[in-house]
């Protein structure tokens, strides 16, 4: 039958996008840090607590597993994709199975989001951007006490995730379906005050800067905001260097597959971090200095 134009094209794609992400990563390591690097006592505490917590919580092994039954999953769904869209396919119809293996953010990234937020204790979430749930299960597992509230545009994911919360029970997550341009200033004021954003919605420039200027409505100085895929594309980086720059962010960190911003006041000039695991600089440990 042949390789076929259609799989050239996606492999073609596939390569240039990962040429691009290939290039970001290694100017991203030549200038990363470890904590060793570290002089900010709060950096340094909340690299030691997340970045490097190399624990496994009993949860995990929970979302693990349906994480596996969902990349086994073949019902097709008809996508309404109303962000940026797969860089490999352009086609509304896939199963289960291919988002579970190429949209949802992978394991390593969910658990850091778990560390993240179960070091931080935030007590309302926001998530933009649900697809089957993987993340959001994650991130409310962390603190079944926190009010979490997330975002999904296509009904039918919508429908998956809401089963994945049922069958965890995850009574603490209230997922509203729709155009974000609606469900957003719902979820804002019904929150009121927001403790902790992801970001991981839409990637494109303008609509990820007109959602960070919504939620910091509701922001406050211990409000904490994550952007996945600040690397995505130049969009992306333009985005995230935008976000850095505005007045009301006191400390940024980039760990390359996301970016932190804190609005801490007590943190009288900006700075910026770009950190990486440790065991991924060997020769920057504090006794070779």
């Amino acid at each position: 039958m042949g390789f076929g134009i259609w799989n050239l094209h996606k492999l073609i794609i596939f390569a240039l996008v990962n040429t691009h992400l290939i290039q970001q990563y290694l100017r991203y390591y030549a200038r990363a840090r470890t904590r060793y690097r570290v002089h900010s006592p709060f950096v340094f505490e909340l690299v030691n607590e997340v970045l490097e917590d190399e624990r496994y919580f009993y949860v995990f092994e929970d979302i693990e597993r349906l994480r596996v039954n969902l990349s086994r999953d073949k019902r097709m769904l008809e996508v309404t994709d109303l962000g940026a869209g797969s860089h490999t396919t352009k086609s509304n119809q896939r199963s289960v199975q291919s988002i579970a293996r190429s949209a949802v953010t992978p394991s390593r990234y969910t658990q850091f989001l778990f560390s993240l937020v179960h070091y931080l204790k935030p007590k309302t979430l926001l998530e933009m951007g649900t697809s089957l749930g993987i993340s959001t299960l994650y991130q409310a597992k962390a603190d079944g006490r926190a009010q979490v509230i997330t975002l999904e545009g296509c009904p039918e994911i919508a429908a998956i995730a809401q089963e994945n919360f049922k069958r965890l029970k995850a009574n603490n997550i209230e997922l509203m379906t729709g155009d974000f341009s609606n469900t957003l200033p719902q979820a804002l004021s019904k929150m009121q005050r927001i403790d902790y954003v992801f970001f991981d919605g839409n990637h494109r420039k303008m609509a990820t800067l007109n959602y960070f200027h919504q939620a910091l409505k509701y922001a406050h100085e211990g409000s904490v905001f994550v952007f996945d895929d600040i690397y995505w594309s130049e969009e992306m980086m333009e985005a995230w260097e935008e976000i850095k720059a505005h007045p009301q962010v006191t400390l940024t960190i980039d760990i390359f597959y996301m970016g932190i911003v804190f609005f801490r006041k007590e943190q009288v000039t900006k700075e910026h971090f770009t950190l990486i695991d440790s065991w991924k600089k060997p020769w920057s440990m504090g006794f070779f200095n």
